[in-house]
Protein backbone atom coordinates (compact mmCIF):
# COMPACT_ATOMS: atom_id res chain seq x y z
CA UNK A 1 0.00 0.00 0.00
CA UNK A 2 2.51 2.44 0.98
CA UNK A 3 4.89 1.51 -2.53
CA UNK A 4 6.95 -1.00 -0.58
CA UNK A 5 7.95 -2.71 -3.85
CA UNK A 6 4.92 -4.97 -3.40
CA UNK A 7 4.40 -7.09 -6.60
CA UNK A 8 1.28 -9.49 -7.30
CA UNK A 9 1.68 -11.90 -9.89
CA UNK A 10 -1.65 -13.82 -10.66
CA UNK A 11 -2.63 -16.57 -13.01
CA UNK A 12 -6.06 -18.17 -13.72
CA UNK A 13 -7.74 -20.52 -14.76
CA UNK A 14 -10.91 -21.71 -15.87
CA UNK A 15 -11.46 -24.76 -13.54
CA UNK A 16 -15.01 -25.23 -14.41
CA UNK A 17 -14.80 -25.56 -18.14
CA UNK A 18 -17.66 -27.39 -20.06
CA UNK A 19 -15.37 -28.78 -22.87
CA UNK A 20 -12.93 -31.20 -23.39
CA UNK A 21 -10.97 -29.82 -26.07
CA UNK A 22 -7.64 -30.46 -25.58
CA UNK A 23 -6.49 -27.92 -27.66
CA UNK A 24 -7.76 -25.38 -25.18
CA UNK A 25 -6.23 -26.50 -21.87
CA UNK A 26 -2.44 -26.73 -21.66
CA UNK A 27 -1.08 -29.08 -19.39
CA UNK A 28 2.78 -29.57 -18.56
CA UNK A 29 3.77 -33.53 -19.31
CA UNK A 30 7.45 -33.53 -17.84
CA UNK A 31 8.28 -37.33 -19.54
CA UNK A 32 6.39 -36.53 -22.98
CA UNK A 33 8.07 -33.54 -24.86
CA UNK A 34 5.87 -35.12 -27.92
CA UNK A 35 3.03 -33.22 -26.42
CA UNK A 36 4.56 -30.06 -25.86
CA UNK A 37 5.79 -30.23 -29.85
CA UNK A 38 2.37 -30.27 -30.93
CA UNK A 39 0.84 -28.01 -28.45
CA UNK A 40 3.62 -25.40 -29.66
CA UNK A 41 2.79 -26.53 -33.71
CA UNK A 42 -1.13 -26.22 -33.43
CA UNK A 43 -0.45 -22.73 -31.69
CA UNK A 44 1.95 -21.89 -34.47
CA UNK A 45 -0.63 -22.72 -37.11
CA UNK A 46 -3.14 -20.35 -35.88
CA UNK A 47 -1.11 -17.41 -35.26
CA UNK A 48 0.33 -17.75 -38.92
CA UNK A 49 -1.19 -20.51 -40.82
CA UNK A 50 0.14 -18.28 -44.19
CA UNK A 51 -0.80 -20.65 -47.39
CA UNK A 52 -2.33 -23.46 -45.17
CA UNK A 53 -4.83 -21.17 -44.31
CA UNK A 54 -7.34 -22.84 -46.94
CA UNK A 55 -11.26 -21.71 -47.74
CA UNK A 56 -14.15 -23.18 -45.94
CA UNK A 57 -15.30 -24.47 -49.09
CA UNK A 58 -12.38 -26.60 -49.15
CA UNK A 59 -13.24 -28.44 -45.80
CA UNK A 60 -17.05 -28.07 -46.22
CA UNK A 61 -17.17 -28.93 -49.70
CA UNK A 62 -20.09 -27.44 -52.21
CA UNK A 63 -21.79 -31.43 -51.77
CA UNK A 64 -21.22 -31.77 -48.48
CA UNK A 65 -22.71 -28.53 -47.92
CA UNK A 66 -25.73 -29.52 -50.15
CA UNK A 67 -26.37 -32.89 -48.46
CA UNK A 68 -26.46 -30.18 -45.33
CA UNK A 69 -28.79 -28.01 -47.12
CA UNK A 70 -31.41 -31.09 -47.96
CA UNK A 71 -31.24 -32.05 -44.08
CA UNK A 72 -32.12 -29.23 -43.06
CA UNK A 73 -35.08 -28.68 -45.65
CA UNK A 74 -35.95 -32.21 -44.94
CA UNK A 75 -36.31 -31.30 -41.29
CA UNK A 76 -38.55 -27.89 -42.06
CA UNK A 77 -36.13 -26.11 -40.39
CA UNK A 78 -37.17 -22.00 -41.16
CA UNK A 79 -34.14 -19.94 -42.92
CA UNK A 80 -32.33 -22.59 -44.83
CA UNK A 81 -32.53 -20.34 -47.62
CA UNK A 82 -30.93 -17.31 -46.34
CA UNK A 83 -28.47 -20.17 -44.39
CA UNK A 84 -27.24 -20.93 -48.09
CA UNK A 85 -26.95 -17.38 -49.10
CA UNK A 86 -25.17 -16.69 -46.63
CA UNK A 87 -22.77 -19.49 -47.28
CA UNK A 88 -22.63 -18.66 -50.95
CA UNK A 89 -21.87 -14.86 -50.93
CA UNK A 90 -19.73 -15.19 -47.78
CA UNK A 91 -18.66 -18.53 -45.06
CA UNK A 92 -17.42 -20.63 -48.01
CA UNK A 93 -15.07 -18.00 -49.16
CA UNK A 94 -13.31 -17.14 -45.77
CA UNK A 95 -10.27 -18.52 -44.80
CA UNK A 96 -10.78 -21.40 -42.80
CA UNK A 97 -8.30 -19.66 -39.77
CA UNK A 98 -7.97 -16.12 -40.37
CA UNK A 99 -11.72 -15.47 -41.59
CA UNK A 100 -13.55 -18.12 -39.66
CA UNK A 101 -12.33 -19.29 -36.36
CA UNK A 102 -10.41 -15.85 -35.31
CA UNK A 103 -13.29 -14.10 -36.52
CA UNK A 104 -14.19 -12.15 -33.13
CA UNK A 105 -17.72 -11.19 -34.18
CA UNK A 106 -18.67 -14.70 -34.89
CA UNK A 107 -17.30 -15.79 -31.14
CA UNK A 108 -19.31 -12.52 -29.56
CA UNK A 109 -22.22 -13.83 -31.43
CA UNK A 110 -21.18 -17.88 -30.61
CA UNK A 111 -22.26 -18.34 -33.79
CA UNK A 112 -19.49 -21.67 -34.02
CA UNK A 113 -19.09 -22.29 -30.00
CA UNK A 114 -22.72 -22.65 -29.21
CA UNK A 115 -23.67 -25.43 -31.29
CA UNK A 116 -20.33 -26.71 -30.08
CA UNK A 117 -21.50 -26.40 -26.37
CA UNK A 118 -24.45 -28.52 -27.23
CA UNK A 119 -22.93 -31.06 -29.43
CA UNK A 120 -19.37 -31.85 -28.87
CA UNK A 121 -19.70 -34.77 -26.31
CA UNK A 122 -23.40 -35.56 -24.52
CA UNK A 123 -23.83 -37.76 -21.52
CA UNK A 124 -26.67 -39.45 -21.80
CA UNK A 125 -29.38 -40.13 -19.39
CA UNK A 126 -28.28 -43.82 -18.87
CA UNK A 127 -24.51 -42.26 -17.83
CA UNK A 128 -23.14 -42.98 -21.22
CA UNK A 129 -21.72 -40.71 -23.29
CA UNK A 130 -21.64 -39.63 -27.07
CA UNK A 131 -18.96 -37.68 -28.68
CA UNK A 132 -18.99 -35.34 -32.18
CA UNK A 133 -16.85 -36.76 -34.67
CA UNK A 134 -13.94 -34.29 -34.20
CA UNK A 135 -10.45 -34.23 -33.07
CA UNK A 136 -11.30 -32.24 -30.33
CA UNK A 137 -13.64 -34.39 -27.84
CA UNK A 138 -12.74 -38.22 -27.15
CA UNK A 139 -14.24 -39.49 -30.74
CA UNK A 140 -12.44 -42.48 -31.20
CA UNK A 141 -13.16 -44.10 -34.31
CA UNK A 142 -10.55 -43.10 -37.51
CA UNK A 143 -11.91 -40.23 -39.66
CA UNK A 144 -9.00 -40.93 -42.71
CA UNK A 145 -10.51 -38.22 -44.85
CA UNK A 146 -12.67 -35.69 -44.89
CA UNK A 147 -15.10 -37.55 -46.73
CA UNK A 148 -14.99 -39.63 -44.05
CA UNK A 149 -15.51 -37.51 -41.39
CA UNK A 150 -18.50 -35.52 -42.51
CA UNK A 151 -20.07 -39.17 -43.49
CA UNK A 152 -19.38 -39.49 -39.19
CA UNK A 153 -20.37 -36.08 -38.83
CA UNK A 154 -23.44 -36.39 -40.70
CA UNK A 155 -25.18 -39.38 -39.43
CA UNK A 156 -23.88 -37.90 -35.56
CA UNK A 157 -25.95 -35.25 -36.01
CA UNK A 158 -28.93 -36.22 -38.25
CA UNK A 159 -29.13 -40.11 -37.70
CA UNK A 160 -27.76 -40.72 -33.87
CA UNK A 161 -30.54 -40.52 -31.13
CA UNK A 162 -29.54 -39.36 -27.97
CA UNK A 163 -31.97 -39.55 -24.24
CA UNK A 164 -31.02 -36.21 -22.50
CA UNK A 165 -32.90 -34.75 -19.30
CA UNK A 166 -35.11 -31.24 -20.21
CA UNK A 167 -35.26 -28.20 -17.98
CA UNK A 168 -37.80 -30.43 -16.09
CA UNK A 169 -35.57 -33.12 -15.31
CA UNK A 170 -37.40 -35.24 -17.78
CA UNK A 171 -35.59 -37.98 -20.07
CA UNK A 172 -36.51 -37.13 -23.65
CA UNK A 173 -35.26 -39.11 -26.44
CA UNK A 174 -34.42 -36.91 -29.74
CA UNK A 175 -31.78 -36.21 -32.70
CA UNK A 176 -28.64 -34.87 -31.76
CA UNK A 177 -29.75 -32.07 -34.03
CA UNK A 178 -32.64 -31.14 -32.24
CA UNK A 179 -30.63 -29.85 -29.26
CA UNK A 180 -29.58 -26.92 -30.74
CA UNK A 181 -31.67 -24.04 -30.48
CA UNK A 182 -31.78 -20.55 -31.55
CA UNK A 183 -29.13 -18.31 -29.93
CA UNK A 184 -30.96 -15.80 -27.85
CA UNK A 185 -30.29 -11.76 -28.75
CA UNK A 186 -31.16 -11.39 -25.17
CA UNK A 187 -27.80 -12.77 -23.89
CA UNK A 188 -26.20 -12.46 -27.18
CA UNK A 189 -27.20 -8.68 -28.65
CA UNK A 190 -24.30 -9.12 -31.59
CA UNK A 191 -26.53 -11.47 -32.96
CA UNK A 192 -28.91 -10.38 -35.68
CA UNK A 193 -32.24 -11.28 -36.67
CA UNK A 194 -31.02 -12.71 -39.68
CA UNK A 195 -28.77 -15.33 -37.80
Amino acid sequence: AGGGGWQLRCATWNIAAINNNPFEYYATLDEDDGYDKLMLAVQGFIDAPGDRDVCVSEVLTPPMFKRLKDAMSSLGWAGVDQVEQLWLSDFSTRRIIEGFLKDKGLGSKRLASMPDRFTNTINNADGSVVCRPTIINNYNREMKDLEAWFDQWFEFMFDTEVSVKNKKGEVETKKVCALLQPIKRAKYPAVTEEE
